[in-house]
């Protein structure tokens, strides 16, 4: 199976989630929670987040006196010993991950991400190894591999992040090497790239079959809306090439393309809002206020005089004001939005409204039938008769 989990544990776990979600709001009624929450019963563990940042400590600590040891029995191999050492440590700490927790009920407890980002860091360092830590392409292409594969498995949103990271850098290395005009045009590869992740993440989002992975979905989706807008914008662009390409700009001479990365620097931002308000996107519009505030920014550095610290306090005061009258004026719904977060974009949500559709039409009389024998809920009059 490609994820470690149990389906329906992670589904029950979903769907009371979001009941959570749901009574908080006034959705449902504290009585509908509690039947949600008896009929949808969780076995998985997982802990409120300072349980786990605890568990993650206590991991690594644990693991890194594990490491020691094994540093102390093996340190005489050599550097190909060591490194065949690493591989084969970092795919036994998967096995062990798999064997100790996973199979006891642990999902993201704190300390199965220790345990897997341990594995990953020994089975990448293991490859660096056998390379001399002197070939970056393949470094890069083995961690984008075992990331991937951890995210996948594992539904794990830093691995999500760091596969992005990694496939990034690889990008940019394989065009920096490649020379000529392909460096120059490093900018427009990432904006082709990202853009084609995130319309493939927007087509994903419609599948339902792919449901457990959206908040690794959402991941790829923030970081492809930003990464579009930093490889055009015009900042970014001439201080990277400065730095990372080794060019040399004489006073007022301008990077190749300026024009279009000026345009786009304005353009980018803009077309996020709209549509972000046609769609109704919200991961969309809050990656268009953050690049419509480093474009401000990046205007006001070569065009504007005085103090940059002033210009952003200013901006700052005046979206703090926007921010005060669109929430006044969407405390009822306005085409589509209302200041409040009703409901979240999730996976479980589907079944919730079933399930609390059953529960609140038949006014919480009947009980809810299980979902393993494929039965249509009860409504007590209410004719919910599709399978949960």
């Amino acid at each position: 199976m490609m994820i470690a989990y149990s389906i329906r544990a992670l589904q029950n776990l979903g769907i009371i989630k979001e009941a959570r979600r749901w009574a908080k709001q006034a959705v449902i009624t504290d009585d509908q929670l509690a039947a949600i929450q008896a009929h949808y019963n969780v076995s998985l563990y997982h802990p409120n987040w300072m349980i786990r940042v605890l568990l993650f400590v206590a991991g690594l600590l644990a693991l890194s006196g594990v490491t020691g040891i094994f540093a102390l029995m093996f340190g005489d191999l050599g550097a190909t010993g060591l490194s065949v050492l690493c591989i084969l440590y970092g795919a036994g700490s998967i096995i062990f991950l798999e064997g100790m927790f996973i199979k006891r009920w642990h999902y993201k407890s704190g300390i199965t991400e220790a345990v897997l980002y341990h594995s990953c860091g020994f089975l990448i360092g293991g490859v660096a190894g056998l390379s001399d830590f002197d070939n970056t392409n393949l470094i890069l292409i083995t961690s984008v591999f075992v990331f991937a594969l951890a995210a996948i498995r594992y539904l794990d949103l830093s691995t999500t992040l760091a596969t992005l990271v990694s496939l990034a850098a690889l990008i940019f290395l394989l065009c920096y090497d490649a020379g000529g005009i392909l460096r120059q045009l490093i900018p427009f590869v990432f904006l082709f790239v990202f853009t084609i992740i995130y319309w493939g993440v927007k087509r994903i989002w419609e599948h339902s079959a792919l449901v457990l992975w959206r908040n690794n979905l959402t991941v790829m989706e923030v970081v492809s809306l930003i990464m579009i807008y930093l490889s055009t914008n015009y900042w970014v662009v001439r201080e990277a090439s400065i730095e990372l390409l080794d060019l040399s700009l004489a006073e007022g001479e301008e990077i190749p393309f300026a024009g279009i990365f000026y345009s786009l620097t304005v353009a980018i931002p803009v077309l996020y809002f709209f549509v972000a308000i046609k769609n109704k996107d919200m991961v969309m519009l809050r990656v268009g206020m953050l690049a419509l505030a480093l474009s401000v920014s990046t205007f006001k550095y070569y065009f504007l005089e005085g103090e940059l610290e002033w210009v952003l306090v200013m901006a700052g005061v005046v979206l703090i004001v926007a921010a005060i009258f669109l929430m006044r004026g969407l405390k009822q719904i306005r085409r589509g939005f209302i200041s409040k977060q009703l409901l979240t974009r999730t996976w479980a949500s589907e079944q919730v409204e079933a399930l609390v559709i059953s529960q609140t039409l038949g006014g919480n009389q009947s009980e809810v039938k299980s979902t393993e024998s494929g039965g249509g809920g009860e409504s007590g009059g209410g004719g919910a008769s599709t399978p949960f």
